[in-house]
């Protein structure tokens, strides 16, 4: 911090058109926001493990701006490898980040359940069904009961973020197990954080979010509130 001023980096995929807006709508005054983009068109497997390949690049370029945080900003990519890949990306990417704190989107999103109490979680998202089935089995994995796990099976990374904010909370309502303690919704390309505090008022249960929980947790490394959304339950913990 310097100034007053708060420099939070984001590595987010190429195509993502969806998750730096959220982090303006959620940043506190003096919180300044720096991207570096790494190439993916598809969320596909290949593509995402080509996609991170670019990530150690993209994160020493962003250290290079004094960032205090760099927030690696895709959920697939973050626990594509399984079990521990979420920890060897955050390790490697602290490595090339010059001291700056690390975070990622799939430990954020395991974080912010356990703050929430969710143990059994009913998961909806945009992903196709190979994708899902890795989300499946690391958050079995991380100790979570996964009651249900829905796919709209998009493919396209720009037909994921154009999808409205209506469209992704019909979705999620047709999706979700009402018996779940609560309910994640997976991808930062997806416009899924506009529609927390509808779901949770319509469901009675905690919601998280990629976009929510990353930022959540990039700010909080940082000891930065965030701002103007704390009608969500998990801003509300902030």
């Amino acid at each position: 911090m310097r100034d007053g001023l708060v420099r939070v980096g984001i590595v987010l995929p190429s195509s993502n058109t969806t998750f730096e807006a959220d982090f303006h709508r959620a940043a506190a005054p003096g919180v300044t926001l720096h991207s570096s983009r790494i190439w993916l068109l598809d969320a596909r497997v290949t593509d995402l493990e080509s996609m991170n390949r670019e990530a150690e690049s993209a994160v020493r370029y962003l250290a290079s701006a004094d960032v205090d945080v760099i927030a690696y900003a895709c959920t697939s990519g973050s626990f594509l490898g399984g079990l521990g890949h979420d920890e060897e990306l955050v390790a490697r990417l602290a490595a090339a980040a010059g001291g700056a704190a690390v975070v990622c989107t799939s430990s954020a999103a395991v974080q912010a359940m356990h703050v929430l109490g969710i143990e059994r979680v009913s998961v909806v998202t945009p992903y196709t069904t190979d994708i899902n089935e890795r989300l499946g089995q690391y958050l079995g994995g991380m100790g979570f009961e996964v009651t249900g796990l829905s796919g709209a099976g998009l493919v396209s990374n720009l037909d994921i973020g154009r999808q409205s904010p209506d469209e992704v909370a019909a979705f999620a309502l047709s999706q979700i197990d009402s018996e779940a303690d609560g309910y994640f919704l997976s991808c930062t390309n997806w416009r899924a954080m506009e529609v927390v505090e509808a779901l949770e008022q319509e469901t009675g249960k905690p919601v998280v979010t990629s976009n929510q929980a990353t930022i959540w947790a990039a700010c909080r490394s940082v000891s930065v509130a965030t701002q103007g959304t704390h009608t969500q339950r998990l801003f509300a913990t902030s």
